[in-house]
């Protein structure tokens, strides 16, 4: 069971997996690239339905997590042998290894690892020798790192859930369920940050004994377990229309995603030929394309069509009214939308953890890989001669001539 269990480990941690793996996928990435512009979503929906390159994904993070159960092992390992608590397998867990028929003095080698700034440590029939800070918590952060982000990729790839709804003001928060509550207000403000130039704030009204809430732009919000992703300004508006030949009128509550200021929607009349296509004026005076959106003060530039004829062009506000040879087009109210996307997506939270992992390695890594790499060794003593284990993760070459002073001060016992 032992040996099946090594077996496992070393085949699950060797560090050729990801790489084949990866190209593997890089290979498909070209191949519908020749078929399609959009190559990465089609990878991906490709992916979501095919079990078989599904399960060769989820061997990335399966090799990621074997390789941090192997690097974990093998730094206990190494504290073991530098404790005396492990003799043997030390040619696995030292980069150089080497047996003199000499039994050295435990004081001398003391007495010269101290005059190079190394610490020592006396053990049973052993002396242990070292400097600089281990490089184990940075390959710890950064497997991790990529077990996370692999995972996220995975889950992302297979699982994914998108609904895109309109969130309006003073009416329901869409959910699945109904019980989001009231949007209260959606505004829109300059913001002060170095990131966002604008941020926007849905609020909710409170409901019962929950207290409102507010959801931005960055970072998303979780409701009900979906991220809320606010995407396009837009409007709802409620509007009348009356033509010569159509007296009973018509009227709807229609939403129009018309932001920037120039962006046209359109309405169709149903039972008729009648389309009317609205777009926001541009604001004068260089004045911010959103005042009108900030403010509340909208007025509509429309086109009237029937079939494909146009048969004027007006403007109308909102709360206002148009008359023209007969037709009459009336916006009562208008309030602010925007059109969201409410994502089930339980991977984005391992890709997060994944940043703030690769961030702890890189902070880690430069200051020890610099001015703090770590250098081991170690020297066993038994009655036929020293066995000495050395170890460098940074500065090997100052490590090794200090290594091979060692040795010969050992070797000169002989002569």
């Amino acid at each position: 069971m032992k040996r099946l269990l090594r077996l496992i480990l070393t085949v699950g941690s060797s560090r050729a997996v990801t790489p084949a793996v990866i190209g593997i996928f890089f290979l498909l990435y070209i191949v519908i690239a020749f078929f399609t512009d959009e190559t990465l979503i089609t990878l991906m929906a490709f992916t979501r339905r095919t079990a078989i390159l599904a399960v060769l994904l989820a061997l990335i993070p399966l090799n990621r997590g074997f390789r941090l159960l192997h690097e974990t092992m093998a730094f206990l390992k190494k504290r073991g042998a530098l404790s005396g608590k492990t003799k043997e397998c030390l040619a696995e867990m030292f980069d150089e290894v080497v047996a003199i028929p000499v039994t050295a003095a435990v004081a001398d080698l003391e007495k010269h690892f101290a005059a190079v700034g190394y610490k020592t440590r006396r053990l049973e029939n052993a002396l242990a020798a070292w400097r600089g800070v281990s490089g184990f918590p940075v390959r710890l952060f950064f497997l991790a790192g990529s077990f996370c982000l692999f995972t996220g990729i995975l889950m992302t790839t297979t699982s994914r859930s998108s609904q895109r709804q309109m969130v309006i003001e003073g009416a329901p928060f869409p959910t699945p369920d109904g019980s989001g509550g009231t949007v209260a207000r959606i505004s829109l403000a300059n913001s002060s940050g170095s990131i966002l130039s604008r941020t926007l704030a849905i609020e909710l009204a409170p409901t019962g004994s929950e207290s409102g809430r507010t959801f931005g732009l960055y970072p998303p919000s979780r409701y009900d377990g979906a991220f809320v992703y606010p995407r396009y300004l837009g409007l709802a508006l409620y509007l009348r229309f009356t033509a010569p030949d159509l007296p009973a009128g018509f009227q709807t509550q229609s939403s129009l995603n018309v932001y920037p200021p120039g962006k046209e929607d359109s309405v169709l009349i149903p039972g008729s030929a009648y389309r009317l296509v609205f777009s926001l004026e541009e604001p004068e005076g260089g004045r911010d394309r959103y005042i009108s959106y900030t403010t509340g003060k909208v007025a509509f530039r429309f086109k009237l069509l029937k079939d494909k004829n146009l048969l004027f062009a007006g403007t109308v506000p909102g709360g206002g009214e148009f008359v023209r040879d007969g037709f009459r087009l009336a916006v009562p109210d208008v309030r602010r939308l925007v059109v969201t996307d409410f994502i089930d997506d339980d991977g984005v939270l391992f890709i997060w953890w994944a940043a703030l992992l690769f961030c702890a390695a890189g902070v880690l890594w430069l200051p020890i890989r610099a001015f703090f790499p770590r250098r081991e060794m170690l020297f066993r003593f038994d009655p036929s001669g020293t066995t000495a284990c050395s170890f460098a993760e940074g500065g090997a070459r100052k490590h090794a001539e200090v290594f091979h002073e060692m040795l010969d001060l050992i070797d000169t016992k002989r002569a």
